[in-house]
């Protein structure tokens, strides 16, 4: 049996509303095996994001818990539990959130440098990733001067370069236009079957949806599987 990289036990998240409380989804069990591939749909408002944010140890439930390649990340402090998203996971949101003031290989290259490795193999590592998205040519541009499809690529570049067991990627076609779009879900596709790394994808986009391996909605505050 495959290993399982992400798993979530009896998520739950509520928000305060005036004297009440507003119920987001409750106990929420989820798991990912090494090498798979998963869509989230649902409506909007559903808490499709939110869910994401949790598996990703970027919010924390209001009960359950999150294992991160056996680790229990919100159990952990704030430093620790960055290291492990920068050594485990990628993310890819529907706005790229590349740093305007650097370069693609630059933007690329950043998560190897906080993980303190050494310039040159940050660079030919993320020159190479950048090659491999299309963008061999563009490596010096800075993100104001590159296209929305562009952008994407070294965001997906980016969440790649540390060669983390899972990514996160939440509406990543979702700012761009039907062609580019469809450009982008090729890509992801590709390196999906090349890469063997597992996704996550928050998606409105049926058609990228049904190519990964299970597709799942959140609806009735409930994650179920779709056929």
């Amino acid at each position: 049996m495959s290993n399982i990289i992400l798993r979530a036990a009896g998520l739950c998240k509520t928000y305060k509303e005036g004297k009440g409380k507003l119920s987001i989804f409750e106990s929420i069990d989820f798991s990912l095996c090494e090498g798979e591939s998963v869509a989230i749909l649902g409506s909007s408002g559903s808490g499709k994001t939110t869910l994401l944010n949790m598996l990703g140890g970027l919010d924390k439930p209001n009960a359950g818990n999150v294992w991160i390649n056996d680790f229990d990340v919100h159990s952990l402090k704030e430093a620790r539990k960055g290291k492990i998203r920068n050594e485990y996971l990628g993310f890819v949101y529907q706005f790229h959130h590349l740093l305007p003031e650097f370069t693609a290989l630059e933007n690329v290259c950043m998560p190897l440098l906080i993980g303190n490795t050494p310039k040159n193999k940050a660079i030919q590592k993320a020159t190479d990733l950048l090659t491999k998205v299309g963008l061999a040519e563009r490596t010096g541009h800075k993100p104001s001067e590159l296209s929305g499809g562009e952008r994407q690529r070294v965001a997906i570049a980016r969440a790649l370069v540390n060669d983390p067991k899972c990514v996160l990627m939440d509406e990543p076609t979702g700012n761009l236009d039907e062609g580019t779009a469809q450009k982008v879900q090729m890509l992801i596709l590709e390196l999906k079957l090349e890469l063997k790394t597992s996704f996550v994808v928050v998606t409105h986009d049926l058609v990228l949806a049904k190519k990964m391996d299970r597709m799942l909605h959140l609806e009735d505050k409930t994650l179920k599987t779709m056929e």
